[in-house]
């Protein structure tokens, strides 16, 4: 539900340029998180190997 809110409000924004830099931002973000969540994952796979 926050993302569909987020993406409600993104798609509010008429300056196309701002789209861009929003858009852009939140796909960072986005990345980082994963490979933050893929690195965790990693670590409690690895720690059940032991």
């Amino acid at each position: 539900m926050k993302i569909d809110a987020l993406v409600a409000e993104i798609t509010e924004i008429t300056d196309l340029t701002k789209k861009l830099e929003v858009l852009n931002y939140m796909e960072q973000q986005s990345a980082f998180m994963l490979w933050q969540l893929e690195d965790e994952q990693r670590i409690d796979e690895d720690s059940r190997d032991y």
